[in-house]
């Protein structure tokens, strides 16, 4: 399992995640925490996001998993036909991530892909909490479940991929986040599971057995 897991957008640690990836340059992107945004937001914030991982020499498009709800097996084909070498998450709302993840059947197809060592998946903020063993101790502000009965008319789902073993914090040491985070850590200590927070420009990259966490 190959994993790189930023606290936000890409980190300063690109030639880990290229290194990572190895020769190949096809992307995925996945922006559906934010659709809770307006339309317009949401597609200045794609054209953005895109650019970024262009920048770095991938071949990348958006992988929308709205278009794939109830229709897992049209999902497994459109990756397997694709042969991403990265797919990535963006930061928004963990909750609508999850859900999305659950209601594609993404997040079975990825537990299975990483086990293959198909692709290496990455994200930043809601696209590396959604990988924990769960969501449901985080949420803040306007950051909450409750969005995504109003976005996607199905409750939340509160249960994360599990790809690690230790429930992530992104944005640990920005001050605007202090507060929250200091209520994250109380949570999830109170539920027995540990707690890493990560810096702003912290990265966690994981390759197999090996895991470092740069920029702490």
């Amino acid at each position: 399992m190959r994993l790189y897991l930023a606290s936000h957008n890409l980190g300063p640690y690109t030639n880990e995640l290229l290194k990572l990836v190895g020769e190949g340059r096809k992307a995925l992107f996945i922006e559906n925490a934010r659709d809770c945004y307006p339309d317009e937001k949401r597609a200045n914030d794609l054209q953005e996001k895109l650019a970024m991982l262009s920048e770095l020499g991938f071949e990348v498009e958006e992988l929308n998993l709205r278009d794939y709800f109830g229709k897992q097996d049209k999902l497994r084909k459109f990756i397997d036909l694709y042969k991403p070498d990265l797919i990535y998450a963006c930061g928004g709302n963990v909750f609508l991530l999850a859900t999305a993840y659950r209601l594609s059947g993404f997040d079975e197809i990825l537990r299975e892909d990483l086990a293959r060592d198909k692709y290496v998946y990455g994200g930043f903020s809601a696209g590396i909490m959604a990988i924990c063993k769960t969501i449901r101790l985080y949420g803040h502000d306007h950051l909450v479940p409750e969005r995504v009965p109003e976005i996607y008319g199905v409750d939340a789902v509160l249960d994360g991929v599990g790809l690690v073993d230790y429930q992530l914090i992104p944005h640990a040491d920005v001050p605007e986040h202090l507060e929250t985070t200091r209520e994250y850590i109380k949570r999830i200590e109170a539920a027995g599971l540990k707690a890493l927070p990560l810096n702003q420009e912290a990265v966690i990259v994981i390759n197999g057995n090996n895991q470092r966490i740069l920029g702490q």
